[in-house]
């Protein structure tokens, strides 16, 4: 604390001290004193003292700290624009002045190329491939239809067929072999091999018409269970009396 708080206290304490000896005097006179006979006079009380106002000296006087001014930021300053870009006159135009002609030079004569002596040809004989194998169990002896005058009935020029005969692959006969012919005049027909001697062992004839016509039918060798094993024949006739029999002979062409 301050100086001046020191001496109020101090003060104060003086105060009460001067106080408390007069109260200690009055009494011990109490004591001492001859008995009252008299009413006692109204006993003085001592006049308070007044304690002086004190005025606080050295009072701290509070400084506030500066105010602090915002100092503005830069203005950016503005990009300086480029000045335009200079656009070149054009140049004249050149003419291109032809240059005088290159002469031009020897031609060469070829030289006298050698001649490549011929390569020698392998002699013996050429490799025949190997026949593709048909799909199918038998195929058309020989790869053709015979056509030849009828010969197995009386009937000549009025009659016109098929037949012929079926072979296994020792070119052995087969008889029961089921053959399907089929065309205009006749529809579906189905004739078995070995039912007509005539055409030899494993022989077969089916009629297709009582005269001479150019018809086109087909003929195919089918399996007991009724497929066929064999590509499907097309036989078409000239319209020739002595051509009025196609023989058809099927043969077997693997094992089966």
């Amino acid at each position: 604390m301050g100086q001046g708080s020191s001496r109020i206290y101090n003060l104060i304490s003086l105060v009460f001290l001067v106080l408390t000896i007069v109260v200690i005097v009055l009494v011990i006179m109490r004591f001492l004193g001859p008995p009252a006979t008299a009413p006692q006079a109204a006993a003085i009380v001592p006049t308070a003292f007044e304690l002086p106002s004190l005025t606080p000296s050295n009072t701290p006087t509070v400084t506030l700290p500066p105010t602090f001014t915002l100092t503005p930021t830069d203005t950016p300053t503005p990009t300086e624009t480029l000045p335009p870009t200079a656009t070149l006159a054009p140049s004249a135009t050149i003419t291109d002045t032809p240059g005088p002609t290159d002469t031009p030079s020897v031609t060469p004569t070829p030289s006298t190329s050698p001649t490549p002596s011929p390569t020698a040809t392998p002699t013996g004989p050429t490799n025949t491939p190997s026949p593709t194998l048909s799909p199918f169990l038998y195929d058309l002896r020989d790869q053709q239809v015979i056509f030849t005058q009828n010969f197995a009935n009386t009937a000549g020029c009025a009659w016109q067929g098929l037949g012929g005969q079926v072979f296994d692959i020792n070119s052995t006969a087969v008889n029961g072999m089921q053959i399907h012919v089929f065309g205009p005049t006749i529809g579906d027909r189905f004739v078995t091999s070995g039912s007509n001697s005539l055409y030899g062992a494993g022989g077969w004839e089916q009629p297709v018409d009582n005269k001479i016509n150019g018809n086109t039918y087909y003929v195919e060798l089918l399996s007991p269970g009724g497929t066929a094993i064999s590509p499907r024949i097309q036989v078409t006739f000239p319209t020739d009396c002595t051509k009025n029999l196609a023989l058809v002979n099927f043969v077997q062409v693997r094992p089966q």
